[in-house]
């Protein structure tokens, strides 16, 4: 199975937050649309008091096309509840078919508002394992991780179900994701026992720039986003930068480009 980490950017929506809550990048044998077929999809979840016509807002599978698709007029989402959107580059079927399908092999998705650029959610994932959707392990939290999936329902109760399908085994740094970035960019490690883990960028002098990570952590797949910027906020310049993990008796160093 190949395992990629996602992040997320949760944003509010007029005070109660939308949320990409679940996608599935590789549909085989999962759930069909109306007419039978196995597409791909992402799920929306609402989290306000009272059920919010989110038409006019946009999907899109492209930062520099952030108004790709527009969610029709008349799209209702109900309070606390999800809707889930067909990517499948076939509007023609009906009104929750996007004209841009997910690739299996990563990408960028985003939620923007009316207004066609305000950001309201975002993510962007890497290889994806088919039949296996990558969701909010708490439906609109901050932690994402690999679910049996659940289209349409609740993500909440299969934590113990997503760690057994993740279970690393060995340590391992991945490359960051994108690389080259700007100004945000993913890198994810895999623990297969618990350990002290320290994750540090450094310039290529050898300065450290940041520690993004320093904590005991449990078994699994992690993920940590970095901005561009060092200790005090302050964002860094673009050239190449050096980001290294230190869990138990675990080291590794690799590089990463920042463009600007």
């Amino acid at each position: 199975m190949s395992l990629t980490l996602l992040a997320a950017i949760c944003c509010s929506l007029n005070g109660e937050g939308v949320y990409i809550n679940e996608i599935l990048a590789s549909n085989n044998t999962v759930n069909t649309d109306e007419s039978g077929e196995y597409d791909d999809w992402l799920e929306l979840y609402y989290s306000g008091t009272e059920s919010k016509d989110i038409g006019g807002l946009y999907l899109t599978d492209k930062a520099d096309n952030l108004t790709k698709w527009i969610i029709p007029d008349g799209t209702v989402i109900q309070s606390q509840n999800f809707l889930l959107f067909w990517c499948d580059e076939d509007q023609e079927q009906g009104n929750l078919h996007t004209n841009f399908k997910l690739n299996a092999g990563g990408e960028f998705l985003a939620l923007v508002n009316i207004d066609g650029v305000t950001i309201l959610d975002s993510i962007t994932f890497g290889d994806q394992s088919t039949d296996i959707s990558y969701g909010r392990v708490l439906d609109g939290s901050s932690e994402w991780n690999f679910l049996s999936p659940t289209p349409g329902s609740t993500n909440s109760s299969l934590g113990m179900e997503v760690s057994e399908l993740a279970m690393p085994e060995r340590f391992t740094l991945y490359q960051n994701y994108p690389n080259p970035f700007n100004p945000i960019t993913n890198l994810r490690y895999d623990l297969p026992e618990q350990a002290q883990v320290t994750l540090t960028v450094f310039d290529l002098m050898g300065r450290q720039i940041i520690k993004l990570v320093n904590t005991t952590q449990d078994v699994g797949n992690k993920s940590v986003r970095w901005n561009a910027t060092n200790s005090f906020g302050k964002p860094v310049s673009a050239g190449v930068y050096l980001f290294q993990i230190h869990a138990g008796e675990f080291v590794q160093t690799k590089k990463m480009v920042l463009l600007k």
